[in-house]
């Protein structure tokens, strides 16, 4: 049986409204609410049963309402007034933090391996994480969840916050738990994985619950989403018990603007529905009276679109009840822009070019994998390739490129699956620890490279032969960060040498402000190897891009790629802040063109406030004869493949003719 379908305009209106609030629901409006998401565009508006406070939103028997809300139902009187208009409305419900429950019944609580119970930050207010797997309380769950499916029509569930804190789990029935599926220990890798375990059993627990009574209801997990190579251990494993992915990332919050695209990029692939969650909010959620600028939201919007997923933007219903007049005009202007659009996306597909392994694994810090990643695919979308995020169940044979980049844990499966891609004339990049196994062994024994060791000093400098890029043969560029021992065998050439400083700067030995000029001669081994099909970089660049921003460093990338499989087909010599998004529609391409640029003036984030030109841009799209803007029209020509871009702001959707 199908289930509902997934709304491309949504709204997640989050209503954690504390008991001390002494008017909430004082201006509640049913019908001018449903009226304000009408006129805004919206077909799509998740509320609430229960918030974090532990509070619920209609007449339970079970938990407690809400001390303001009286015999009122607003939970009903909210999915009865969307309905009446076409608009659906999935139902939200709290689950880690539960604040209600955290103080009546403690012995609930997640526990650290100390004994003691987490919470969500230090601040006041910050939320105690609950253990979703305590046997009393999940039975407390299941039964307020049947109480909601009994009384409403459900579209879907939301459950929100299904996630372990990362030094907790240490519970008693936690504990027999991760003894039996052997990861007892307080580790990097055990963490992460107790984390995907205990998701994936509270969800084998309640989806069934869910689907028995509305079997055509949607189901979805939020929670902080841990990335695997391993598909084992990744996103993956909560496939089968969920319907759709919701990938909340608010630019404007601890996400910034680099965080969405991997998680999108690697959603595309699971063959499920997905939408990208970002916010009103000037800052993230709660945050009252902050409206971000329009061109914000037009970007974050436009570019899940493009990418081939469903909208939803974050709001906070005010405890009154009345909805913020300005934010609706917001989220009204773009979502307008979203609905023209959908004609252009309805029944397109992916077009990526090349593959990115993941750098995350059990084994690999979250905050270093995500690093790297972020850094990979910002490059590779400012060379303007179109970039998969893959893991080791991924099909490789359709990519012209596979990187490894700098921490990709190569498991067996994938070890087998590079063999065979390599063997058939696939190209490789992979730039530091990524060619190696779980034990830090080098696993990909059948290029021509041996690996030493760890390099010992650093920073250190590239110097490019002249076969290589003779324009800069004479200038030696710093790299840094640590790299690795790497010599060349039959059958690869040294791309890049490596040149080591004088010294390492001590408080004996130093030079100037820095780091210590580079020696007249390079080390024995090199910063990048080359053989055929493949390029190694000895050094994490991928981390390390993000981190300073090297403009060489993807410059020699870039070049690099070019060698192996030539230029982009498409958007290649385009500004690098213009994202280019191909996809694939009735065998042809459409291309989506984004030019909008976040500037670091603010020192909290990111400010996006006003969308770009694309004036004096030229579009080189291969073997396409012609190409016309959506709803617009044909773009001048300068020769076959090379088009003129308008002086147009912000976006472009251009329908492309092939020869």
């Amino acid at each position: 049986m199908r289930h509902h379908p997934l709304r491309s305009r949504q709204v997640h209106l989050d209503f954690h409204t504390s008991p001390h609030i002494p008017d909430a629901f004082a201006q509640w409006d049913a019908e001018a609410f449903a009226e304000t998401m009408v006129r805004a565009h919206v077909n799509s508006v998740t509320v609430f049963a229960k918030c974090h406070h532990g509070l619920s939103y209609y007449p339970t028997a079970i938990g407690q309402a809400h001390p303001q809300l009286g015999s009122r139902d607003l939970l009903g009187e909210q999915i009865a007034a969307l309905n009446a208009r076409g608009i659906a409305a999935p139902i939200y419900y709290t689950v880690g933090w539960e604040e209600r429950l955290t103080h009546l019944h403690p012995e609930w609580r997640q526990v650290m391996r100390d004994g003691h119970a987490p919470r969500a930050g230090d601040h006041p207010g910050a939320w105690w994480f609950m253990s979703y797997l305590h046997p009393e309380y999940l039975e407390h769950m299941r039964r307020e969840l049947r109480e909601i499916l009994n009384r409403y029509p459900v579209e879907e569930i939301f459950f929100d916050i299904v996630f372990s804190h990362p030094n907790a789990g240490f519970e008693a029935h936690a504990l027999e738990i991760r003894r039996e599926h052997g990861i007892a220990e307080f580790t990097l890798e055990h963490q992460q994985r107790w984390n995907g375990l205990s998701k994936k059993l509270f969800a084998e627990t309640m989806t069934p619950i869910i689907l028995e009574s509305h079997p055509q209801a949607r189901v979805f997990y939020n929670s902080a989403h841990t990335l695997s190579v391993d598909s084992r251990h990744g996103l993956r494993g909560i496939n089968s018990v969920q319907t759709h992915w919701e990938i909340e990332s608010l630019p404007s919050g601890f996400w910034g603007y680099h965080h969405f695209p991997r998680f999108a990029r690697h959603v595309a692939g699971f063959d499920q529905e997905w939408l990208g969650m970002t916010g009103r909010f000037q800052r993230m959620w709660g945050d009252f009276g902050g409206i971000k600028p329009q061109a914000a939201l037009e970007y974050e919007c436009f570019r899940t679109q493009a990418h081939g997923g469903a909208n939803s933007v974050g709001d906070q219903l005010p405890p009154r009840g009345q909805l913020d007049k300005a934010a609706y005009d917001l989220i009204g202007s773009v979502y307008g822009q979203c609905e023209a659009a959908e004609p252009f996306y309805e029944g397109s597909s992916d077009a990526f070019d090349v593959g990115l392994m993941l750098a995350s694994h059990a084994t690999v810090g979250a905050g270093t994998s995500g690093k790297i990643e972020e850094g990979a695919v910002m490059a590779l979308e400012e060379m303007h390739y179109n970039p998969a995020v893959l893991d080791d169940a991924s099909d490789l044979e359709q990519f012209k490129l596979v990187i490894l980049a700098d921490t990709t844990v190569v498991t067996k499966t994938l070890r087998e699956k590079l063999e065979t891609y390599y063997a058939n004339g696939g190209r490789l990049v992979i730039s530091n620890r990524g060619g190696m196994n779980e034990h830090g062994d080098w696993a990909l024994d059948f290029l021509p490279v041996k690996y030493v060791g760890a390099l010992e000093m650093q920073p250190t400098y590239w110097r490019t032969t002249s076969e290589f890029w003779p324009e800069v043969r004479g200038s030696d560029r710093v790299f840094y960060e640590p790299g690795l021992k790497l010599e060349c065998e039959d059958g690869s050439r040294v791309l890049i040498d490596r040149v080591l400083p004088y010294f390492e700067r001590t408080d004996v030995h130093y030079m100037s402000h820095l780091q210590a000029p580079p020696m007249k001669s390079a080390c024995n081994y090199p910063a990048v190897i080359a053989g055929k099909n493949f390029v190694i970089f000895a050094d994490p660049i991928f981390g390390a891009y993000r981190q300073s921003g090297s403009s060489f460093v993807r410059d020699v990338l870039e070049r690099c790629i070019h060698n192996l499989i030539g230029a982009p087909e498409i958007g290649h010599g385009l500004a690098r802040s213009i994202l280019c998004v191909p996809r694939t529609k009735n065998g042809k391409r459409i291309v989506t063109l984004l030019h909008y640029i976040p500037q670091r003036k603010a020192l909290d984030g990111d400010v996006l406030e006003e969308a770009s030109s694309f004036a004096g841009e030229v579009l080189r799209i291969s073997a396409a004869t012609r190409a016309k803007i959506f709803k617009g029209p044909e773009l001048e020509s300068l020769e076959p493949g090379v088009f003129v871009l308008p002086a147009t702001r912000g976006r472009l959707m251009i329908e492309v003719q092939n020869e």
